[in-house]
């Protein structure tokens, strides 16, 4: 079947002249890719493009352009990335949690963190000084604390150097922040953390 496609600048459409009528699964084809048939002119006209156009009226397969495969999240050797958070409970007369999100990672085994605030979902009381609390796990990248026991600069992030005690060595990830107290990684969403303090 002779044709011939024509761009219609006017409105930035196509539109195909055939030489007879033609057959009907090449109808069914233009019909398929939304182009309609036009009484006056005795075309039919759309907006597909004019491989596929082509294609889909010799009957072969449109030729389909891969998507670009989305770049890889970099993780390092503990399979941590960047925007994970990181918990350290500490206190001698009272319970502290504070929370570190990763900003970059540094190597294979360091990891650059600032401290944040979660968001609390709900806290009930546990007495008149200490609650539980269910904070949400986000790894949307927060803004840094105003302060900070344990990072100097907030602004930047400190690095820290990851460790593992698990048996594979890898899993269940850690970095000390004084001679006192570690920070452990938190996985989910949520975590339910108690703290209580002293007027």
């Amino acid at each position: 079947m002779t044709y011939t496609i024509t761009p219609n600048p006017t409105f930035n459409s196509l539109e195909i002249a055939f030489e007879g009528k033609p057959a009907a699964e090449i109808r069914e084809a233009l019909k398929a890719l939304r182009f309609r048939w036009h009484n006056l002119k005795k075309v039919w006209y759309g907006y597909a493009d004019e491989a596929t156009v082509r294609a889909a009226i010799e009957g072969k397969p449109a030729e389909v352009k891969a998507e670009p495969k989305a770049k890889a999240e970099a993780v390092n050797k503990y399979g941590v990335k960047v925007g994970d958070i990181f918990r350290a409970t500490w206190g001698y007369e009272q319970t502290n949690n504070d929370f570190f999100q990763v900003i970059a990672l540094v190597g294979e085994s360091s990891v650059r963190v600032r401290e944040v605030y979660l968001n609390c979902l709900e806290s009930t009381a546990v007495s008149s000084m200490s609650e539980d609390r269910v904070l949400e796990v986000s790894r949307e990248i927060l803004p840094a604390a105003p302060s900070s026991v344990f990072i100097k600069d907030q602004e930047k992030g400190d690095v820290k150097r990851l460790k593992s005690y698990a048996s594979d060595g890898k899993s269940n990830p850690q970095f000390k922040l004084s001679s006192f107290c570690d920070a452990y990684y938190v996985g989910g969403d949520k975590i339910t953390v108690y703290e209580s303090w002293y007027a």
